[in-house]
């Protein structure tokens, strides 16, 4: 999965996370929406998923082809795979359109890219769209660095506390990691800073003949460092400045960090009885103050969001057996839809939709059973020649479907004559591309049910030559290309349906890059889909 992709999926699993939570923040034990949140970093971070059948995205593909049409040129459902950099980060959602590249033996537009769906000349566009993605993380991650040293700094003028209380207390609490308490005059309320030396940093006015409040400060802090909020806290900044551009993203920033303050607050009132709530709930509200700076990796009493955190904590119960089973279920079921990809079946296709047969099998066949399925095929596809000796391409489709043909996407890998592939260098890639072995092409023309369509251009390969007129390329002069191979990605029809052909990474992963066999180029066509609608 590429940036985007990640970054979608986890604003879908955001937004229902935030539903759940206004729901029932006050229902389910605190630490449910800590476990979510938790869900959702991994998902945000993580670049791949795991298949399930109960994946909410399993009901896009197929059944909703006006919502899946979108995202796959979005580049948030597509199937192929892409060797570039720049798609990694930003999938097409995010190119401008391509000039339609009209050839001169036909006029019709015909838009090629570079690398599924991978406009060639949007290059520029990818590229400014990744420096504002580089501009903003770097940017963000430098405000957090920048706070987190200031407030380091201030931290370490923090002087060491000599109370009995205080002592008697870390010797009853003590951990693997060492906890120290230490005084500050540049705070105005008690926060938890560090990981492995956790630090108990209280301010200078604190009254510590007080023994009831350094109980409630002590334990709430000590559930922090416990936990290792300070860590969460820290993975939970990445992933903001990784995905700053989404909006979701920040939601789950602000909410994360109030459900790890209730989370606290409620694990504070189940130790010390729920006798405590009246007198605990009174400590906060004295100790919402305004803090010295912004402190991102820190645990403190502040005053964000105290309304919300009082209420919580008038409302704290005992966890029931009830209360854990609900909180579980609904773990289990906002990862199992959200946090997942749809099911991949024995066949290829996807879990849920109909099953497609191998679009390559021979069109003779198709022909005879042609009551039974309906087909698109290629017949065929050769290389030829402008008089100024460029190449082109010269591709015929049958449409044997019932439906008007509009928009065809589909695939094309070059090879030279003895069987080795190409890699292909476009007018409007940079002189520093490599190339690529895939190019998705678009043309759009309608195909009437029955009938057959030629088209012509779209070649932007050199051959022998260097043009002056484009950027120059690598191995430019060395590439000679004898066969093209074309298969089917998407084909759009009049009605609004669409057909994806579910063999499509298959073919790719069989034929692009490797040596083929000269015979098997030959031979490919006609190449022929059998086409199946729900």
């Amino acid at each position: 999965m590429n940036l985007l992709e990640i970054s979608f999926s986890g604003a879908v699993f955001i937004l229902a996370a935030a539903i759940i939570r206004a729901a029932a923040i006050n229902h389910l034990p605190k630490k449910t929406f800590l476990v979510l949140w938790e869900m959702i970093l991994l998902r945000l971070m993580i670049p791949f998923t795991i298949p399930s059948i109960f994946s909410v995205y399993t009901l896009i593909p197929y059944k909703y082809p006006l919502i899946q049409a979108p995202l796959e040129q979005t580049g948030f459902l597509r199937q192929g795979v892409n060797h570039q950099i720049f798609d990694t980060l930003f999938p097409p959602f995010f190119k401008a359109p391509a000039a339609p590249v009209t050839s001169a033996v036909s006029q019709e537009p015909l838009i090629t890219t570079q690398g599924p769906d991978l406009l060639p000349a949007s290059s520029l566009s990818v590229f400014v769209w990744f420096l504002i993605w580089c501009t903003g993380m770097i940017l963000l991650t430098v405000f957090f660095i920048l706070s987190y040293l200031r407030c380091r700094m201030e931290f370490r003028t923090a002087l060491p506390v000599s109370n009995t209380y205080a002592r008697q207390w870390l010797k009853e609490h003590s951990l693997k990691r060492q906890i120290s308490v230490r005084q500050s005059d540049r705070i105005s309320a008690p926060l938890t800073y560090g990981i492995f030396r956790p630090v108990i940093l209280m301010p200078k006015t604190t009254d510590w003949e007080n023994v009831s409040q350094l109980q409630y400060i002590f334990t709430h802090e000590y559930v922090h460092i416990r936990r290792f909020d300070t860590l969460t806290k820290l993975i939970a900044a990445l992933a903001l400045c990784i995905h700053w551009f989404n909006p979701f993203v920040w939601l789950m920033y602000i909410l994360f960090n109030r459900d790890i303050e209730l989370a606290c607050d409620e694990s504070v009132i189940k130790q010390l009885g729920e006798k405590s709530k009246g007198d605990y709930s009174r400590m906060l509200i004295r100790m919402e103050a305004e803090k010295s700076g912004l402190s991102p990796f820190s645990s403190n009493f502040s005053k964000n969001a105290a309304e919300e955190r009082i209420t919580a904590i008038m409302k704290t119960k005992r966890t029931t057996l009830a209360a854990l089973l609900s909180a579980c279920l609904t773990v289990f079921v906002m990862v199992s839809l959200f946090a997942t990809s749809p099911a991949v079946s024995a066949d290829g296709s996807l879990t849920g939709t109909p099953p497609v047969r191998d679009p390559r099998t021979n069109a003779k066949a198709i022909a005879a059973d042609k009551k039974s399925a309906m087909s698109i095929v290629h017949e065929s596809a050769d290389i030829l020649y402008y008089e100024n000796g460029d190449a082109y391409i010269h591709d015929i489709l049958t449409n044997n479907t019932d439906k008007t043909i509009t928009e065809i996407q589909y695939c094309m890998l070059a090879y030279k004559e003895n069987g080795s592939p190409l890699k292909l260098h476009w007018y409007f890639i940079d002189s520093s591309s490599d190339g690529s072995f895939e190019n998705i092409v678009r043309a759009k023309k309608n195909i009437l049910p029955g009938e057959t369509e030629e088209y012509s251009g779209g070649w932007s390969l050199y051959h022998n030559k260097i043009t002056e007129d484009f950027p120059k390329v690598m191995y430019a002069e060395a590439y000679q290309a004898s066969y093209a191979l074309l298969c089917l990605k998407q084909v759009v029809f009049e009605d609004g349906s669409f057909w994806n052909n579910p063999d499509y990474e298959n073919w790719f992963q069989t034929y692009a890059g490797q040596e083929t066999e000269v015979e098997e180029l030959q031979n490919y066509y006609p190449h022929a889909y059998r086409i199946e609608f729900e």
